[in-house]
């Protein structure tokens, strides 16, 4: 029964029940963590010999013996936390090194001043000494208000290898990725529309205010929603954007075309194509597209192409693959970007697809051998 389970949550059959099992084992104490670590580490060697599945399970039950505090239902809250399985042979790790250090900042820019806000303050205020919201460590918080007056919008720059968090005047909470630029009053207007515009990534959690709808303008289009949880991506080079519901409604509509729209239900993706101007909507695992405000990257059967791109936001990089073995294989599970380095990242894909890399400044160069 349980090397059976086992070895249904290496080969990614484990059911999302099982999972949250083990997540919550792992995030009870540091010692757990520590334990699992070393077990996964055992069934990497024996993963990276691509040895038939049972044969690898008996082995890893012989490194299980090892460990005298070890017991099977212990190993059972190990088995189903997701970290990263690379493709056939499977494999997990959880770095304890820290993430490099970037030296741009997230900047603030007030009318015509720019706030550096890389130092834990606890008010945000201006040249002049005014205060504009308080900031604790990655977020900042404005003041509950609404203002009867013109909007004075604030923007925030959130630079490649750093994510931000903003709450809204009105109570909305905002995640905002790398490489993302989020431009919003400082109080909305006590009549009409919640307005914000947005150009990268970014989760919200919107507020209900039936009288003031929530709106937010990426390029062409408008996100419109009322109350709800929500995913946008719409990154500059990104051919098409992205909108995946997580709860609530939300309505898209194009700007030029306010008649070309997609209603949007909970667990659903829309994507918006600028070239043929209209909206299609898939069904979708929204995990997939939440999981980097909690700092991972889920991937699913996912080629090194597809993902590539976040690794560069995550930890501010220019990544060159010109290994076509490595793009032709497939990746599922989690990479958390905010505990482990590129370099382990890499090291690791190494062992099932073996390639040689460099590292310049910060650029990646993958080669093909």
């Amino acid at each position: 029964m349980i090397s059976s389970l086992i070895i249904k949550y290496l080969n990614g059959e484990a059911s999302e029940n099982e999972v949250e099992l083990i997540f919550e084992w792992i995030n009870k104490s540091h010692a757990n963590k520590k334990e699992f670590m070393t077990l996964k580490k055992a069934w990497l060697l024996t993963e990276s010999t691509k040895t038939d599945t049972k044969i690898a399970w008996k082995s890893l039950q012989k490194e299980i013996a090892k460990t005298q505090t070890f017991k099977h239902k212990t190993w059972l809250k190990y088995a189903a936390i997701v970290v990263l399985l690379i493709s056939v042979g499977r494999f997990t790790w959880s770095s304890l090194n820290k993430k490099q250090e970037q030296p741009n900042g997230i900047v603030l820019e007030v009318e015509n001043t720019s706030i550096n806000l890389n130092e834990n303050k606890a008010d945000v205020t201006t040249a002049e000494g005014h205060v504009i919201a308080k900031q604790n460590n990655n977020e900042i918080i404005y003041k509950a208000a609404k203002t009867a007056t013109n909007l004075e919008y604030h923007t925030l720059k959130i630079p490649l290898g750093k994510t931000f968090n903003v709450t809204l005047s009105d109570g909305t909470k905002v995640h905002l990725n790398a490489g993302t630029t989020f431009k919003y009053p400082k109080q909305f207007s006590n009549t009409g529309n919640r307005l914000v515009y947005l150009n990268g990534e970014a989760f919200f959690e919107v507020e209900k205010d039936k009288a003031h709808p929530f709106i937010v303008n990426i390029n062409d289009i408008d996100v419109k929603v009322l109350g709800t949880k929500f995913n946008v991506n719409a990154y500059p080079e990104n051919s098409e954007t992205s909108c995946v519901l997580v709860e609530g409604s939300v309505e898209l509509s194009n700007i030029n075309n306010p008649n070309n729209k997609s209603l949007l239900t909970p667990n659903h993706k829309a994507t918006w194509n600028a070239t043929t101007e209209t909206f299609k909507q898939t069904q979708v695992n929204t995990h997939i597209y939440t999981s980097w405000i909690h700092g991972e990257i889920i991937l699913d059967s996912a080629h090194f192409s597809s993902f590539s791109k976040k690794l560069e936001r995550a930890f501010n990089v220019k990544i060159t693959n010109n290994n076509t073995l490595l793009e032709a294989q497939e990746f599922s599970g989690t990479i958390n970007f905010k505990t482990s380095t590129l370099e382990d990242i890499l090291d690791l894909l190494k062992f099932d697809t073996f390639f040689e890399y460099s590292i310049e400044d910060n650029q990646i160069i993958i080669s093909n051998n």
